[in-house]
Parts: C-alpha cells; sequence; structure tokens
C-alpha cells in the first residue's frame, strides 16, 4: 500500500474541492436540496422507521452532485450514507454531521477563491 503524503493529501484535497464548485454550479438545485435535507437531519429528530427511506434520498442528491470522471467531496458521503452500501443507521447522524462541516468549509473556500461575501 502506498504512503500518501501530507502535498499528497492536501493535491487530493483541493481537487475533490474543486470538482465539488463545478458540481454546485452544474446541479444549484440540487445542491440547495442537500443543504436543505443535511440541515433538517442534524437539526431534529429522526424516526428509526424514517431512516432507510431519508438516507436513501439523501444518497441520492449526494450521488447527483458526483462528478463524471472527477473527484468531489461528495463522493465519500454517497458511499457512506447510502444504506444500500455502506450506510448504517448507528453512523448516520454522524455522517451527516461531519457532510455539514464539509459543507461549511466547501462554502468557505468557495468564497476564499472569489473573495465573496455573503451578503444579506
Amino acid at each position: 500500500m502506498q504512503r500518501l503524503t501530507i502535498e499528497d493529501l492536501q493535491r487530493r484535497r483541493q481537487k475533490a474541492l474543486m470538482g465539488a464548485a463545478q458540481a454546485i454550479l452544474k446541479r444549484r438545485s440540487t445542491y440547495l436540496e442537500l443543504k436543505k435535507l443535511v440541515h433538517a437531519i442534524n437539526s431534529q429528530p429522526l424516526d428509526v422507521a424514517d431512516y432507510y427511506l431519508t438516507a436513501s434520498h439523501l444518497a441520492a442528491l449526494l450521488g447527483r452532485m458526483r462528478m463524471d470522471g472527477g473527484e468531489t467531496i461528495f463522493d465519500y458521503f454517497a458511499e457512506h450514507i447510502d444504506p444500500r452500501k455502506c450506510g448504517e443507521a448507528v453512523n448516520f447522524r454522524v455522517e451527516c454531521r461531519d457532510l455539514s462541516q464539509q459543507i461549511k468549509s466547501l462554502e468557505a473556500w468557495r468564497a476564499r477563491q472569489h473573495r465573496l461575501r455573503r451578503v444579506k
């Protein structure tokens, strides 16, 4: 197994952020729906009976955000949230909180790239 250096990991992260930014440009409505769902999952209780449908819907949104042939920050979560793949109910909330943090990091990165500020 090849060991990755810090520089390798930083390059992969940069590539994943750039891929995610491109995905957002192409699929803005999907991204907004994804953010809204993640916020709802993280801010209110989720009944166990609703887990499978909610996780499947979130995984489908994440799958739509994947880029053809490119890496995005959404790739990992699409696999690890989907209950038909690696996703498990016991890890769902943790994965969603991590996804929320990655989205915040992505948005901060995008703002720095374009020197943007949020206007209310």
